[in-house]
This record gives structure tokens, C-alpha cells and sequence, in this order.
């Protein structure tokens, strides 16, 4: 029998494209932040392994270019985000069930005033490692708002007096234990923190969360 070199080549095409698909990895952008490291990390890749699914992870500098860069569809997905840090960005989703809940804490100087009255007062400056808009769009704030991204040279800058304030955001587990030593720290927020995904990937929602479920659940199980 005479095979036709066209449904040949079609065939071979069509092999190759699934072949592909089946050996897809997804890439996963993560922030250095204690909270990732210590909590999230392996949280994700234990959900994507009760999955079956392969991961790739890329460490990127700060929260508001991981946004960008997912939105854009540079990566598939992003290890978490709280959602007010995701408004407007249409082509990002996340799974519904939260990894965890995540704080936002405003740090001081030792000895001045620190509550939420500081972020109403125009005349303050705070440094983030977050970029106002991020900011604002998690809770009003009408302080001058700058934006540096290592926490280690912010810190300096307050032991230094250089700066009185600044807003670090760190799951509610961990909370400010890290700065209560040197500095005062109070929260000003708070909400649930969620795996997301490019929307391209939409089809993987249902069973991820299936999967996450699990491994919390396990997690749960493990504390108690």
C-alpha cells in the first residue's frame, strides 16, 4: 500500500505536537522573601506534584515586575499573589483556594509615633519594596511612598535615621518577628494569598485546586 507522503508528513507533525504538549513544564516565577522560601516553595511544588504536573522556577527581583512579566505571558504562572496586587491585570487567575494569608505591616523607627495615622499624612515618606501603585491598590494611602527593592538597605536606612518608616508585607505566621527586635511594627492589612496563573492556563485551575486541597490537608493533618 502506498502511503501518501503529505498525510505522512501530517502525521509525523501531529506526533511530534503532542509529544510536546505531554512534556510541557511550566515556568514559575518566584520573589525572595522569607515567606516564600520557608512556606510557599513547597507548598507549590508539592500541589504541582499531587498533579502531575513538571515546574520550572525562575527567581525574578520584585512582586511588581513577576506581576508584569506573568501578564504578559512571559511566565505560566507565579507562586502567589494577595488579589488587590492583581487588579486590572485581565490576564491573570488564580487558583481559589488560598495558600495562606498574608499581612501588611508598617515598620518604625524606635521611639516615635507608629500607627495608621502615618499613612494618612502626606508629609511622611515611606520606603517599600513595593512601588506605590501596588500599594495603593491593597489599602488608601496619601504618605509619599519610595520604592527600594533590597529590605536589607531599607533596614539600614532606618537604624541610620535616614528614614522613619516602611511597609514590608510577610505571611501572618511569620508576621514582623523579624523586625520587632530593632523596630516597631504594627499591622495595617491583611488578606489571603493565592497561587496564580496566566489565563492561557485556565484549563489547570480545577485541578490544581484539587491538588492543593490535598497537600493542605496533609499539611493540616502533619500539625496536629
Amino acid at each position: 500500500m502506498k502511503i501518501n507522503p503529505y498525510a505522512s508528513w501530517l502525521l509525523s507533525l501531529y506526533l511530534l505536537s503532542s509529544c510536546t504538549h505531554a512534556e510541557q513544564v511550566l515556568s514559575i516565577s518566584y520573589v525572595d522573601h522569607p515567606a516564600v522560601a520557608t512556606i510557599y516553595l513547597s507548598i507549590i511544588k508539592a500541589m504541582y506534584k499531587e498533579a502531575d504536573i513538571s515546574i520550572e522556577l525562575f527567581q525574578v527581583n520584585n512582586s511588581p515586575r513577576s506581576i508584569k512579566a506573568l501578564n504578559d505571558g512571559f511566565f505560566d504562572a507565579d507562586i502567589g499573589k494577595i488579589l488587590s496586587s492583581i487588579k486590572h491585570r485581565k490576564n491573570i487567575i488564580h487558583v481559589p483556594t488560598p495558600i495562606g494569608a498574608v499581612g501588611l505591616y508598617l515598620v518604625c523607627r524606635k521611639n516615635i509615633t507608629c500607627n495608621e495615622s502615618i499613612l494618612d499624612d502626606g508629609e511622611n515618606l515611606i520606603v517599600s519594596r513595593f512601588n506605590r501603585t501596588m500599594l495603593t491598590n491593597i489599602l488608601p494611602i496619601k504618605a509619599e511612598i519610595s520604592q527600594i527593592i533590597s529590605q536589607d538597605r531599607i533596614n539600614k536606612m532606618l537604624n541610620l535615621n535616614r528614614v522613619d518608616y516602611s511597609l514590608i508585607a510577610n505571611d501572618t505566621r511569620l508576621g514582623g518577628k523579624n523586625f520587632q527586635d530593632e523596630f516597631q511594627v504594627i499591622e495595617v492589612s491583611r488578606e489571603n494569598y493565592y497561587h496564580i496563573l496566566h489565563i492561557k492556563n485556565q484549563h489547570l485551575i480545577s485541578k490544581l485546586n484539587t491538588a492543593l486541597k490535598v497537600v493542605l490537608s496533609k499539611q493540616s493533618k502533619k500539625l496536629n
